[in-house]
């Protein structure tokens, strides 16, 4: 669909794109688009279009949308020039199909910007892709939060007393912004002194998810320690991944203000602000993966049991692969909820009794039939028939606690 009134322009601002024109042209996209698209509050689009100036201002107060590409649309919105050059049907949706009937016209075209006007267009795609991952932190803590306060409460930790005096700080300078539109020095005065608390509980919370992995590496080879260690670790790591996502939700709110900050006091230093802001997040990412893939690592290497360990501890070893399981399963939805690339984590197979005992018994033949002749062979086999005795010595001790834990069934 094209023609007057028709247009939608299009600002890439990096942290996803920014689209406005009137709201039938708008409508139109969210039908068509497969790509997330964030409504831009009224409040926003009349501060921008003052903001902005020129033919742009009226076209920005019509009505506005950001949208979340993902890589690959991405990739295809930039393979024909870049989106300062995107025509009609050029923006492609996640699964590849051609946003039709929708002129895309650059933003600058015909219109007259303020100098500023770029930087305020990247601070406010900056504080919708913050406002976004809020949404998915949120949703991650929904699943957890009463969980994570009685922890809290049960630790008697001083986290839990900050966590909450830092809420209530950016709950009151946020409302006081959503209510003016600006965030003055006095509102800015309630949070400023809070960005090192937010910094200091994340990396108490990534530090104690390396705690974690080491606790849980030292047990590797033992059973027993290996079942009592991941349990620990899974009541643990569901806590201080807990914590970390409060704490990230309440570090990325206080960037919306920080942002909001920057504009009312000097707009010509916005986008260098945004900048860093970006730059901080993608440390923060870096930081918090790493001592994911830590924890992962050490769950790997204590899961490892061999089919003899299994027929051994009958008990233990399924504890193993249920702690092991949980735990993963854990931190990839922490990960999912945190837009985190951690990958997929293994899945640690829970093989049952019988299925190991038959297992370490065809290990035990195979080994002899490989052994060869010889008195290097025949050397080799003695060693085996002694490992294979103790073996079944395994076999015997571990079906008679089977058959003991079956009577009491």
């Amino acid at each position: 669909m094209t023609g007057a009134g028709q247009d939608i322009a299009v600002f890439d601002a990096g942290d996803g794109l920014l689209l406005f024109g009137s709201e039938s042209a708008l409508a139109m996209f969210d039908a068509e688009a497969a790509v997330p698209a964030r409504p831009i509050s009224r409040k926003d689009l009349a501060r921008l279009g003052g903001q902005a100036g020129g033919g742009a201002s009226k076209l920005m107060e019509q009505g506005g949308r950001w949208v979340k590409l993902t890589a690959d649309s991405a990739k295809d919105a930039r393979a024909v020039g870049g989106v300062d050059k995107l025509t009609s049907g050029v923006l492609r949706g996640d699964k590849g199909q051609i946003l039709k009937h929708l002129n895309f016209e650059n933003l600058g075209r015909g219109a007259v910007l303020t100098p500023a006007a770029p930087a305020v267009l990247g601070a406010m795609a900056t504080q919708y892709a913050l406002e976004a991952a809020l949404d998915d932190i949120t949703a991650y803590l929904e699943t957890i939060d009463r969980k994570l306060d009685q922890l809290l409460r049960q630790r008697k930790t001083e986290t839990l007393g900050e966590i909450g005096g830092v809420t209530l700080a950016i709950d009151e300078a946020a409302a006081i912004y959503s209510h003016t539109g600006v965030v003055s020095g006095v509102t800015w005065s309630k949070v400023e002194g809070l960005a090192f608390t937010l910094q200091r509980m994340q990396w108490e919370a990534v530090e104690q998810l390396h705690e974690v992995a080491k606790n849980v590496q030292s047990a590797a080879g033992d059973a027993d320690k290996s079942a009592k260690a991941l349990a620990q670790a899974q009541e643990d790591a569901e806590f201080w991944l807990g914590v970390l996502a409060r704490a990230i939700a309440l570090q990325d709110r206080y960037y919306v203000l920080e942002l909001a900050r920057v504009a009312a006091e000097d707009v010509m230093q916005l986008e260098t602000h945004r900048q860093g802001i970006a730059v901080a997040r993608a440390d923060r990412v870096r930081r918090i993966t790493h001592g994911l893939q830590a924890v992962s690592g050490a769950v790997i290497s204590a899961a490892a049991l061999s089919n003899a360990a299994k027929v051994a501890n009958p008990i233990a070893a399924p504890k193993v692969a249920r702690h092991a399981n949980g735990l993963s399963v854990g931190m990839s939805s922490f990960a999912e909820h945190a837009n985190l690339e951690l990958g997929v984590l293994g899945v640690v197979d829970e093989t049952r009794w019988a299925r190991a005992a038959r297992e370490l018994a065809g290990e035990a033949s195979s080994a002899v039939v490989a052994g060869g002749s010889g008195a290097a062979a025949r050397a080799r086999a003695a060693g085996q028939a002694l490992a294979q005795r103790r073996d079944e010595k395994v076999l015997r001790r571990a079906r008679k606690i089977e058959e003991r834990r079956g009577s009491v069934e």
